[in-house]
């Protein structure tokens, strides 16, 4: 099967297909958005960033259906008596894991504290890199964490809160 060829996928895994490579393809864009950044290239930045926030708002609803079906398939393969592991981070495993231990509400604010963490980690290295100032740097750090929030503590909320 090669890019893009959905002939061989049955009606729901076609969707989700579908929306991996739309979520990918924001992913490219920004790639490229970065990439015209560090060449001075500020229009080509200013078009991609537009591009992946249009194609992202687009994608949204998708996405959070996507989000929400496969944090319920993990959290029905998940043992959580199982001990931690640091692998467990790249999937909803280790947030399952932590909620069964410590609780629903210390799981839901250590992930949105460590998310919030990685984007100040990356705009601090923008900052040093000479890419960014500090009152871009506060306003991205705000933003994210905002919109980040609405968008995502309802979905984790809905899959955690779940029995």
């Amino acid at each position: 099967m090669f890019f893009g060829d959905f002939r061989y996928c049955e009606g729901s895994a076609k969707k989700r297909a579908e929306t991996y490579y739309g979520v990918s393809g924001v992913y490219f864009l920004l790639v490229i958005a970065f990439v015209a950044a560090l060449l001075y290239q500020f229009l080509v930045f200013f078009a991609m960033i537009g591009l992946s926030f249009i194609v992202s708002i687009v994608l949204l609803p998708k996405a959070i259906e996507l989000q929400r079906k496969e944090i319920g398939k993990q959290k029905q393969e998940t043992d959580s008596s199982a001990p931690l592991r640091l692998r467990d981070f790249l999937t909803w495993k280790a947030w399952i894991k932590l909620k069964a231990t410590h609780g629903f509400r210390k799981t839901v604010t250590l992930f949105l504290l460590t998310n919030t963490g990685i984007v100040v980690a990356v705009v601090l290295t923008f900052i040093v890199l000479g890419l960014m100032t500090t009152l871009m740097a506060v306003f991205y750090t705000v933003s994210f964490t905002v919109f980040y929030f609405i968008i995502s503590y309802r979905q984790v909320w809905k899959a955690l809160k779940e029995p």
